[in-house]
């Protein structure tokens, strides 16, 4: 039977962590007049919003999370109708854990177990096994899609010349990726803490009258080619170290943030994991091929060594043109897609880029584009990028023979935008990063 859920119209944001812990105790013991003690830490990410877990002795029993008002993520009614849909059908399937109290700016959720998170790039595989995640991501791919349609559509009516572009797409394509495109709210998600909406606003603006924005969202190298990666599923946008937890009686995983969550592509679900914990930086071939093949098992497709590798290279090909990816607009030195025209970055106030500069961001698709084909058409091509990643491998072998991607590259590593694919800032430090993980 579901937990009654307590309604309340106070709001906490601001508050102390002895207030926090004392509203807290009341949602978990509403009824008990002498309750235990709480112990309240704050454990917020990067998306906004504050979070607390409040332990009761070393057992984690809920989690406070306030919602901040001028975030990216929480400053559109779109938003806060996707995520409500979204949490619902989560906690429908068995996914989310349930909701003990909702207040003004904040609810508190019971537990559902203690972080698996060793550091924001990697898990504590002892706690939370390979195959594990990759069953619990299958999982969520599992859940009701039906629920999202007609939010699709309001979104897609907020702005007409934004529909227009994007409605001839197929449902796989890269563009409908929300973090990245922001068609929901017009605000793609910028850095660290999202910190600026206006300069959010303008990029997509930008985007959109240089004609780069139509030119991407139409490019079908980027799309998947695999079933398994181009099916429509539930996608939590945000599979990373500090949004799972593990129960631990009984050992099973629970996602928790659904901030992000949407469904569109399966592939979307990995392009994140491929610039992080299961990227070539920190896994072998080996790992990730593993972690696919119990993916692909666990959610009733065949699990091949083909089928495998061809799943892993749409996930490297996903990788561009993911959040946060190569070509994410997350970066302070620059948004690569607006490279030719004036823009603000991430960098709150700070403007970068200008007419001069080459490749121009029009010109990256395109050449982006045919490094994906050169790959797609090559086996050996194939097999470094399964191996080394995709963006290390064009990095190494020197854009494919392009002069042009080729120095792009090598600026994008002088500004410290590939650090997230193993690449170092300087020539002379260790380039290959996955070297690491072998050892």
């Amino acid at each position: 039977m579901a937990e009654e859920i307590i309604q309340s119209k106070i709001k906490i944001k601001n508050s102390t962590l002895e207030d926090i812990a004392e509203i807290a105790l009341n949602s978990l013991y509403p009824n008990k007049e002498s309750k235990p003690l709480l112990s309240v830490n704050d454990v917020s990410g990067n998306s906004g919003a504050k979070t607390y877990i409040c332990h009761e002795g070393d057992v984690p029993k809920c989690i406070v999370k306030i919602t901040e008002s001028e975030s990216i993520m929480n400053s559109h009614p779109n938003t806060t109708a996707r995520v409500i849909a979204a949490t619902k059908v989560m906690r429908e399937h068995g996914i989310a854990p349930p909701i003990l109290m909702k207040g003004a700016d904040f609810h508190i959720e019971r537990s559902a177990g203690t972080s698996v998170m060793k550091d924001f790039f990697n898990f504590h595989h002892e706690l939370a096994p390979p195959e594990k995640l990759a069953e619990l991501l299958a999982k969520i791919h599992a859940a009701p899609t039906h629920w999202y349609a007609p939010l699709k559509e309001r979104f897609l009516d907020r702005d007409a010349s934004l529909g227009a572009i994007l409605r001839p797409m197929p449902p796989h394509a890269p563009c409908w990726c929300l973090p990245w495109s922001a068609f929901d709210t017009g605000m793609p998600v910028l850095g660290v803490g999202n910190p600026d909406i206006a300069a959010s606003k303008k990029i997509l603006e930008l985007e959109i009258e240089t004609g780069v924005f139509q030119k991407i969202m139409q490019c079908s190298a980027f799309f998947p080619v695999s079933e398994p990666a181009k099916r429509q599923v539930v996608v939590h946008n945000d599979f990373k170290p500090d949004n799972i937890l593990r129960d631990p009686k009984t050992g099973s995983l629970t996602a928790i943030d659904y901030d992000l969550v949407q469904v569109g592509a399966a592939v979307m679900d990995f392009g994140l994991p491929y610039t992080m914990w299961l990227g070539s930086r920190y896994t072998t071939f080996e790992f990730r091929k593993a972690f696919i093949k119990s993916y692909l098992i666990a959610s009733n497709f065949p699990a091949s060594d083909r089928n495998v590798n061809d799943m892993m290279l749409d996930c490297e090909v996903n990788t561009i043109v993911a959040f946060p990816g190569l070509l994410a607009n997350i970066y302070d030195a620059e948004v690569p897609l607006l490279r030719g025209t004036r823009h603000p970055t991430a960098k709150a106030g700070f403007q970068a880029s200008g007419p001069d500069v080459s490749p121009t961001g029009l010109e990256l698709v395109d050449l982006l584009a045919n490094a994906v084909q050169k790959v797609r058409s090559d086996r050996k091509l194939i097999n470094s990028c399964l191996e080394d990643g995709l963006v290390m491998t064009m990095f190494k072998q020197e854009g494919f023979g392009s002069k042009s991607l080729n120095s792009w590259l090598k600026e994008m590593q002088k500004n410290r935008m590939l650090r997230l694919f193993g690449i170092a800032e300087t020539e002379g430090a260790d380039l290959f990063v996955s070297q690491h993980a072998r050892k």
